[in-house]
């Protein structure tokens, strides 16, 4: 008889604690709904990149348009054409070895007030590299991207998203925001069918703080336009990855 009222006690106590996290969980929840501050994300882990941004209401859809030497040149000018009538800053995310070859060119983005990002030294697959293997990858690039730009650079995106622990842990060590991406045109495939990215992007689920990936290609050259009209007809904003993030707050 003593025994179960212990354990009825015990039973009690577990339960109001549990009910009391609830509580706090739900209020910080509520607290943080409606301002443009970071907002708990519940599927977050330290492991794993951001696959959108940490601000809620930020009235933003982050576009990541990705370069490594594999893409023509003549499509980035066209972006920025198109951007440049548009009046949108995005982010361009560049390996080294890309902005090693081209340092005018990386300059040239980062003077019509677009973001630059770190995409790595080389084009690998960072997802089967060890921590060390990530970690000089991702410090080479910074050096030589952050030497042009003469600014640091905040946010780290793997090639082709492939990210494993290591990467993440290699990323956030060397002070990045390691971002995937909830939208993805997959122009890489269709480089030369503007409509099919055009239609893709139209078919997912855009949100504040999405994060949209696009390469150089054909087809982003030609729909980029398009691709803005789809965000402000959301009632959103093209913007950079630092519009959809808290960067002091995150790193």
């Amino acid at each position: 008889m003593i025994m179960m009222v212990l354990n009825k006690k015990k039973l009690k106590k577990i339960f109001i604690g549990i009910l009391v996290i609830i509580l706090a969980i739900l209020g910080f929840l509520f607290v943080n709904r409606n301002n443009d501050k970071p907002t708990l994300n519940m599927f977050y882990k330290a492991s794993e990149p951001y696959y959108n941004g940490n601000k809620t209401n930020s009235g933003r859809v982050a576009i990541s348009c990705n370069v490594d030497l594999g893409w023509e040149s003549e499509y980035i000018e066209k972006i920025l054409k198109v951007l440049d009538e548009k009046k949108a800053k995005i982010t361009f995310a560049v390996t080294g070895r890309w902005a090693e070859e081209n340092p005018e060119f990386l300059l040239e983005i980062q003077k019509k007030g677009h973001e630059i990002a770190n995409h790595g030294y080389k084009h690998l697959d960072y997802g089967t590299l060890d921590y060390d293997k990530n970690y000089e990858q991702i410090k080479t690039s910074k050096k030589i991207i952050d030497e042009i730009i003469k600014t640091q650079t905040k946010f780290f995106q793997a090639p082709g998203g492939s990210f494993n622990k290591d990467t993440v842990k290699a990323a956030i060590d060397l002070g990045y925001i390691p971002y995937k991406w909830d939208i993805d045109t997959i122009d890489w495939k269709n480089r030369q069918e503007p409509e099919v990215i055009i239609k893709r992007v139209k078919s997912k689920d855009m949100k504040d703080s999405s994060i949209i990936l696009m390469h150089p290609t054909h087809a982003s050259a030609e729909g980029i336009d398009d691709i803005i009209e789809i965000i402000e007809s959301k009632g959103l904003k093209p913007g950079k990855l630092s519009d959809v993030f808290d960067v002091k707050k995150t790193i």
